[in-house]
């Protein structure tokens, strides 16, 4: 009996151990600032041509897991946080995924459904407020966003110049910059989302990547100019 005691005490101490080292590493941010303002352009690029090809193929889990993987790479949060902020965050996309948007007349589909995925991403950029210690307005983000989103499904106002209009003021609201700083990033990424809906039977995903890491080299130049 002794001896069986013992085997079981030192197997809930080693469980025990365990459960503590992955509450830890959950809960731990990797190294590095908690800025939005600060991130590998190149590697976030290829997450989000990961996403955006996870998106269109309707594969949930994939755009989840790739979400969670930016957040926890390029912003520095913990795997829990990211694991949160991510499900609102992938839960509003596919949300979105299943709409068809119109003209915007009074029978477009988009007017009463579109705001039904703002409750996710308002909790998303609160959260992404708290964590950053950020002084944007998780509200005016959210709608910001989704302008966007909607824009880029409505013919006549799909163009990359109209959609990048709007993208760049989320941008700005969101990186706390001027939206003249920001919309020539914009527009590349505006460009590269028309590049992928022009060939959507096949898009050239290199090509795409391509530009979007020229948005993204953008964007960090521009902070680094405002902050010089």
């Amino acid at each position: 009996m002794p001896r069986t005691r013992t085997l079981w005490t030192t197997t809930a101490t080693i469980v025990l151990a365990l459960i503590a080292f992955a509450g830890a590493w959950a809960l731990t941010p990797p190294r590095g600032p908690r800025s939005l303002r600060q991130f590998d352009a190149e590697r976030l690029a290829d997450l989000e041509v990961g996403m955006w090809q996870a998106y269109y193929a309707k594969e949930r889990l994939a755009l989840f897991r790739l979400l969670v993987t930016m957040l926890h790479e390029q912003y520095h949060y913990s795997w829990a946080t990211a694991a949160r902020e991510g499900f609102h965050l992938a839960r509003a996309a596919a949300r979105f995924g299943d709409l068809r948007c119109g003209d915007g007349g009074p029978s477009d589909p988009c007017r009463p459904a579109a705001p039904a995925v703002l409750p996710d991403l308002e909790i998303a950029y609160a959260e992404a407020r708290s964590w950053l210690d950020a002084r944007f307005d998780p509200r005016a983000v959210a709608r910001a966003e989704l302008a966007w989103w909607v824009a880029r499904r409505r013919p006549g106002q799909d163009s990359p110049e109209q959609v990048a209009r709007l993208m760049a003021e989320e941008y700005s609201l969101l990186y706390e910059a001027p939206v003249e700083q920001v919309y020539p990033a914009a527009l590349l990424r505006a460009e590269a989302g028309a590049m992928r809906d022009a060939q959507a039977s096949n898009p050239d995903w290199d090509a795409i990547r391509s530009v979007l890491r020229q948005s993204y080299r953008e964007l960090l130049a521009g902070f680094s100019v405002q902050n010089a």
